[in-house]
C-alpha cells in the first residue's frame, strides 16, 4: 500500500502541494484529478523521489521509498521520455536493461505489447518518426516493460484517439485484474468514474474531495443524477470545458 501524510511541497513561496493525505491500497486504480498545475505531477515525482517533498512522508508498504522499492515501481509521465533517435526495439532494450532485464525477455514482452496495440510494424522504426499517439502508447509500454507491481500513469490517455483509449482503459483494467495497483492523474470525470476505486481532488495543490467513489456518488445523488454542488467541486477543479455531464 502507498500512503501519503500530509505531504507538502513548496517552491520558491509557492505550495505546489499543501499536506496532502490518502492510500492505495494494493490491487485498486486510484484517481488523482485536477486541471493543469493543480499539483498532480508534482505529487509523482514526491512518490519516486525525483524530488523530496518539503514536508510529510510517503511510505510504501509502511517504508520509505529507496531505490529497491521504486524497481517495483513503473511510471509513465505526462512529459515524454523516449529518445528520439532511437527505434522502438532500441528504447526498450536500453529502459530494460536499467531494470536488470535480458534482451530475450525484452524482446519477448515488447512484441506481445505492440501485438496487442496492433503496432508491431513500428518494432524498428524511430521514435521521432512515431505519431504523438504511438508514442504514448510506446511510454506506456517502456512503463510496463519490467512488469512493476505499482504503475503510476500522468495523464495516460494524452493524445490518443478514441480508440486508442478504449484499448488502453482494456489494458489498465486487465492489469487490475492481474493485481497491481494503478495512481493516474486526469482532468477527465469519464475517464476516472470507468476505471476508479477511489479519487483526489486538487485544486491549486489543495484537497477539495477524497474519498470512495462510489461512496462520493451515491452522497451526492438526487433522484438518480448527480447533484449541483458535486458538479460544482468538478468544473472547479477541472474547468467547464473539460468536464463532461455524466448520469450515474
Amino acid at each position: 500500500m502507498l500512503e501519503l501524510k500530509k505531504v507538502t511541497k513548496e517552491f520558491s513561496s509557492k505550495k505546489a502541494v499543501n499536506k496532502l493525505s490518502f492510500k492505495v491500497e494494493n490491487g485498486k486504480i486510484f484517481g488523482l484529478i485536477g486541471r493543469n498545475g493543480a499539483g498532480k505531477s508534482t505529487t509523482f515525482r514526491m512518490i519516486l523521489n525525483i524530488i523530496q517533498p518539503t514536508e510529510g512522508d510517503i511510505l510504501y508498504d509502511n517504508k520509505k521509498i529507496n531505490q529497491d522499492v521504486l524497481d517495483k515501481f513503473g511510471y509513465l509521465p505526462e512529459e515524454g521520455s523516449l529518445i528520439p533517435s532511437y527505434t522502438v526495439l532500441e528504447l526498450c532494450e536500453y529502459y530494460g536493461a536499467l531494470k536488470l532485464m535480458d534482451v530475450a525477455e525484452i524482446r519477448e514482452k515488447l512484441i506481445n505489447w505492440l501485438e496487442r496495440f496492433n503496432i508491431l510494424e513500428y518494432l524498428n522504426k524511430k521514435v521521432k518518426d512515431l505519431s504523438k499517439g504511438n508514442r504514448q502508447k510506446i511510454q506506456f509500454i517502456v512503463s510496463n516493460l519490467h512488469n512493476p507491481d505499482f504503475l503510476i500513469l500522468d495523464e495516460p490517455f494524452s493524445g490518443l484517439d478514441p480508440i486508442s483509449v478504449e484499448e488502453l482503459k482494456k489494458c489498465i483494467i486487465e492489469l487490475k485484474k492481474e493485481g497491481k495497483t494503478i495512481i493516474f492523474s486526469s482532468h477527465r470525470m469519464d475517464h476516472v468514474e470507468e476505471l476508479c476505486d477511489n479519487i483526489v481532488i486538487l485544486e491549486r495543490g489543495n484537497t477539495v474531495l477524497q474519498g470512495d467513489l462510489k461512496t462520493i456518488r451515491e452522497t451526492y445523488r438526487i433522484d438518480g443524477k448527480i447533484n449541483n454542488s458535486l458538479n460544482d467541486i468538478f468544473i472547479s477543479a477541472v474547468g467547464e470545458a473539460e468536464k463532461e455531464e455524466k448520469e450515474v
